[in-house]
C-alpha cells in the first residue's frame, strides 16, 4: 500500500503574514504534520517597523531583513511569482525567478498573504505620483530616499543661488499617518545633521512639509498625543499642512488642493496602502470593494473550504463586522489564529472566529522623542521613544539579529552617521528639474 502523502499547505507571500503562518503551522501544540511551502519573489522579508531607520542610517539595512529560510526552517521556499490559481483543481501556477517556464503545484490548503502596495490615486485626483514621487514600502525605497537626500545635499552645496538651494532641500511628505510622520521625523534629523559636512549649507536651508487630508496628523492617536506631536514637530520647523491634499506632483513643485504651488525637489508618498493588485488576476477569487480578498471571520475565503487569507491583502471581519486594520502587529497575531484554524480544519474540528485588535500605536518623532498609546496608557517624549525601541527590538526575529540592531543603535549614540550614498538603486532616481 502506497504511503499516504502529508497534507500540503501552500502559502502565497513570505512577508510578515505569510512567514509567521508558516512558522506557527509547525507549533508543537497544533500537532500538524504537514508539508509547508512558501512562494515569494524574495527569499527574505523586511522588518517594516525599522524600515525608516534603516533607510536614514540609524541601522544597517541588512540587519532589518530576515531570511525566510532561516526564519521558517521547517518550511520550503520557492523563490518565484504566482500567475494563476485554480481553486477547482487545487493548484497554483507559478514561475521561478530567472525561469519563465510555468510550473504547477497542488495544495490541500492555500493561504493568500500577498500583502499590499502603496495606494496611488488616479491621475484625475492626483497626477504625477508614479513619475515623480518616492514610496516607502520596501528597503530599496528607504535607501533610494537616503541616496536622493545625499545627492541633493551635494548639489545644493555647489549651488550659488540661495533660493535654488532651499528648493533643492525642500522635502514634501504626502500623508500625515504613522509612516509619514516617522519618515519626516527621521529624515529631518538625517538631512539637517548632514549639513555639518557641507561648507555652503546651513540647517535653515533644509525644510520639510507634511500634507495631510485629515484635520490633524496621526488621526489614529488620542487628541492630547496629537497636540504634543504637532507642537514638537512644528517646534523643529516642520510645516504641517492639515486639511489639504495634493492635486499634482511635478519634478520641481506640487500643486495643493488650495491651488498653491509649492516649490520642492522631493516628494515622498505615504498616503495609505491598497491590497496587492495581482489579486484581481486570479480567477474566481472573491474581492471586496477595496480590492482585498473577501473572507469569513475564520480567515476562510468566502465560498471556499481550503483557501484562506490574512494580512494587508485580506478583509477579515472582527466581532464588530469591520475588517481588521492592515498593520504588521495585526498580521503577526492573525497568523497564529489562522494556523490554528488550518490545523482544526484538517482534523475536522470547529473553526474559531479570528479577532485581533490594535494593542498600541508607537510613533518615533526623531531626536529621541516619540508618542505612544498602549491599551489606553498615553506616553510622550523620551520614554515613549525608548519604549518604541525596546518593543521592536524584542520583536525582532532571531537573537543574533537583535544583537546586531542593538549594537547599531549603541554605536550610533557615540558616533556620527555615515552621510554617504549606498548606490543600490540606480533605477529609482527622480530627475531634478532646475528652477
Amino acid at each position: 500500500m502506497a504511503e499516504k502523502r502529508r497534507p500540503r499547505i501552500v502559502i502565497l507571500g513570505g512577508g510578515f503574514a505569510g512567514a509567521y503562518v508558516a512558522k506557527h503551522l509547525h507549533d508543537r501544540n497544533l500537532s500538524l504534520d504537514a508539508e509547508v511551502i512558501i512562494i515569494d519573489r524574495n527569499n527574505y522579508f523586511v522588518f517594516y517597523p525599522l524600515l525608516v531607520e534603516a533607510g536614514t542610517g540609524s541601522l544597517e539595512p541588512r540587519h532589518c531583513t530576515v531570511p525566510i529560510r532561516d526564519f521558517c526552517r521547517k518550511s520550503e521556499l520557492l523563490m518565484g511569482e504566482v500567475s494563476a490559481i485554480d481553486m477547482e483543481a487545487n493548484t497554483v501556477t507559478f514561475q521561478l525567478a530567472g525561469d519563465n517556464r510555468q510550473r504547477f503545484l497542488e495544495y490541500d490548503h492555500l493561504v493568500i498573504a500577498l500583502g499590499s502596495v502603496t495606494r496611488i490615486l488616479p491621475d484625475n485626483i492626483c497626477s504625477g505620483v508614479r513619475e515623480h514621487a518616492f514610496e516607502v514600502k520596501h528597503m530599496s525605497d528607504a535607501i533610494a530616499i537616503r541616496d536622493r537626500a545625499i545627492e541633493l545635499l551635494e548639489l545644493a552645496n555647489a549651488t550659488d543661488d540661495p533660493e535654488e538651494r532651499k528648493r533643492l532641500l525642500h522635502f514634501v511628505i504626502v500623508g500625515g499617518n504613522v509612516t509619514g510622520i516617522e519618515v519626516v521625523g527621521e529624515l529631518e534629523v538625517f538631512v539637517r545633521g548632514a549639513t555639518s559636512m557641507y561648507a555652503n549649507i546651513s540647517p535653515s536651508d533644509c525644510s520639510f512639509t507634511v500634507v495631510e487630508l485629515s484635520p490633524k496628523i496621526l488621526p489614529i492617536l488620542p487628541d492630547n498625543l496629537v497636540r504634543w506631536a504637532t507642537k514638537t514637530l512644528e517646534g523643529r520647523g516642520i510645516d504641517l499642512r492639515t486639511g489639504e491634499s495634493v492635486k499634482e506632483v511635478h519634478a520641481d513643485y506640487i500643486l495643493t488642493s488650495n491651488e498653491e504651488r509649492v516649490s520642492c525637489s522631493t516628494v515622498i508618498w505615504t498616503a495609505g496602502i491598497a491590497p496587492n493588485p495581482v489579486l484581481r488576476e486570479f480567477k474566481d477569487l472573491p474581492l471586496n470593494t477595496h480590492g482585498g480578498v473577501d473572507c469569513e471571520p475564520t480567515y476562510k475565503v468566502k465560498g471556499q473550504d481550503n483557501v484562506w487569507a490574512l494580512g494587508d491583502c485580506a478583509g477579515v471581519p472582527g466581532p464588530d463586522g469591520k475588517p481588521m486594520p492592515p498593520l504588521a502587529q495585526i498580521a503577526i497575531r492573525q497568523a497564529k489564529q489562522l494556523a490554528g484554524n488550518i490545523a482544526a480544519a484538517h482534523r475536522g474540528e470547529e473553526l474559531s472566529p479570528g479577532h485581533v485588535s490594535v494593542l498600541g500605536i508607537l510613533v518615533p518623532l526623531g531626536h529621541h522623542k516619540g508618542v505612544m498609546n498602549f491599551k489606553g496608557i498615553k506616553i510622550e517624549g523620551f520614554f515613549a521613544w525608548f519604549l518604541w525601541r525596546a518593543v521592536y527590538l524584542s520583536k525582532m526575529p532571531g537573537f543574533g539579529r537583535k544583537i546586531r540592531v542593538g549594537l547599531d543603535w549603541m554605536i550610533n549614540m557615540f558616533s556620527r552617521r555615515d552621510y554617504v550614498q549606498l548606490g543600490m538603486n540606480p533605477d529609482s532616481k527622480r530627475e531634478i528639474e532646475p528652477s
